[in-house]
């Protein structure tokens, strides 16, 4: 078996490490506390039809229910698309439903997102959280 030489070891290492630690920045989320999210937004029982309209003064309050209540935990992501409507906002992976519960806030601004993080098959949802889509600062 041959030896690596010193000349090739070193680059891989630096690889490695780069790729890990892009991954670490490229994979942290902030998430909003429901608390937080109450004080922001208020809360208010969802309304599907009033969701799926899209009228972004509603969804961030009935987000929060969505959220405190865990309302589609356990239940199929065919059910949150038949009830919210298409997802309009994108977290990560188009896997993973995402939509927008505030106007957009201009560039460089707080903005939040519903997301529904699906469970391993792909097939129901197992969280529901309200995450910070702009400015990890």
């Amino acid at each position: 078996m041959k030896k690596l030489k010193p000349s090739f070891v070193i680059p891989i290492l630096i690889l490695l490490v780069g790729v890990g630690a892009y991954a670490s920045s490229y994979f942290a989320a902030d998430f909003m506390s429901i608390a937080d999210a109450v004080k922001k937004w208020g809360e208010l029982a969802l309304n599907t039809e009033q969701f799926r309209a899209g009228d972004l003064s509603k969804r961030a309050p009935m987000a929060v229910d969505i959220v405190k209540r865990s309302l589609y935990v356990g239940r199929s992501r065919i059910d949150v698309r038949r009830e919210l409507g298409d997802p309009d906002s994108y977290f990560f992976s188009d896997t993973i439903y995402a939509y927008k519960i505030m106007p957009f806030p201009g560039e460089n601004k707080e903005n939040w997102h519903l997301v529904f993080i699906p469970d391993d098959k792909l097939e129901k949802v197992k969280e529901v959280k309200i995450h910070k889509k702009c400015c990890h600062r």
